[in-house]
């Protein structure tokens, strides 16, 4: 098969946010043949407001997404040139599968690879991404509810409850999870990546039709990394963060995430650790996660705007995001994100 042919099998990360995402995109990033985007958004900023920009046949359509998307800090990040990449969407970016294989090509082009992909939250997208690209691999990267609603608990930018950020993971895998009948979609669970990760990269290898190559365990710098999140997904894998739910969530958090996806946590291969919550329990759960959502709902107010309006204006909705969230690093912890 030539380099040609291999544009048309991109390679997709799916999953909940904080279930080790980011580190298999580094690993895989690291192989000779593969480059991972480091979240392009395109489902958000793109995608879902293709009837705002319209037909991309248009080229006057193409003009104005590609100058709104490429002013993106998601795309002014990566280490590409942008006067290049602007061309190259203008000349191929004829429909919206066109546009979004034509910045992942330019790229891994740009990182001197064959194999391009994204690694991506909207597991909402999944199905589409498959219809789009049939020779796509979809690798779905799960990890236990209790560890990522931990995990986001301990994130100022994250919701700060229990059942709101349960609900994230449950809708993130069970999207993405819709994708199980298609031959070219793997799950891999991040426990097994973090005790045995050249195992499993092996088999990722193999599924993606490539070599494995021991560069994707050896740790690097990669530029678009700006964020401290990002830059200690880039440090070596480690077993240290399996299993922290038991010391960081009290027995009532952990009674809730299970009383909201104890169903589907089986189905993903998590047993519960038992205990109902009382009703009492729920209903301040519940309370919680209403108020945040109301609380992050004005918080941000102008951004949400943006998106539901599905406004085309894309820099000034992700400078809108960026300064709720540097307002919430600002506040004070809540009593939930302390340990």
């Amino acid at each position: 098969m030539n380099v040609t042919e291999r544009w048309n099998e991109p390679i997709f990360i799916v999953g909940a946010p904080r279930s080790g995402t980011t580190l298999l995109r580094n690993m895989l990033n690291r192989h000779p043949a593969i480059t991972i985007y480091r979240d392009s958004d395109f489902y958000h900023y793109v995608y879902r407001r293709r009837r705002s920009f319209g037909s991309l046949s248009d080229l006057r359509n193409r003009q104005r997404l590609a100058k709104e998307y490429l002013s993106t800090r998601f795309v002014r990040r990566m280490p590409m040139d942008a006067q290049a990449l602007e061309a190259e969407l203008l000349a191929e970016g004829l429909n919206y599968k066109a546009f979004y294989l034509s910045l992942l090509r330019f790229y891994a082009q740009a990182q001197g690879k064959k194999r391009c992909g994204d690694k991506t939250h909207s597991a909402l997208f999944t199905e589409t991404l498959c219809e789009w690209y049939p020779g796509a691999s979809i690798i779905h990267l799960v990890r236990d509810p209790r560890d990522v609603v931990a995990s986001l608990l301990r994130l100022k930018w994250a919701d700060q409850n229990v059942l709101g950020n349960a609900r994230l993971w449950l809708r993130c895998n069970l999207a993405a999870g819709r994708s199980r009948h298609r031959p070219k979609y793997l799950l891999v669970h991040y426990e097994q990546l973090a005790t045995k990760p050249e195992g499993v990269l092996r088999g990722i290898c193999s599924f993606v039709g490539e070599a494995y190559s021991p560069a994707m365990l050896v740790p690097n710098q990669d530029p678009s990394a700006d964020r401290p999140w990002l830059q200690r997904a880039e440090e070596p894998v480690t077993t240290e963060r399996l299993g922290k739910w038991r010391q960081q969530l009290t027995v009532d958090q952990i009674a809730l995430i299970e009383w909201l996806v104890k169903p589907h946590m089986q189905t993903f291969g998590y047993e519960p650790a038992g205990g109902l919550p009382s009703n009492l329990a729920i209903a301040k759960g519940l309370a919680s996660a209403l108020y945040d959502a109301v609380r992050r709902s004005a918080g941000e107010f102008p951004r949400i705007w943006y998106s539901l309006t599905g406004s085309t204006q894309l820099a000034k909705e992700e400078a809108a995001k960026e300064r709720f969230r540097r307002r919430q690093l600002a506040a004070p912890a809540s009593p939930e994100e302390c340990p």
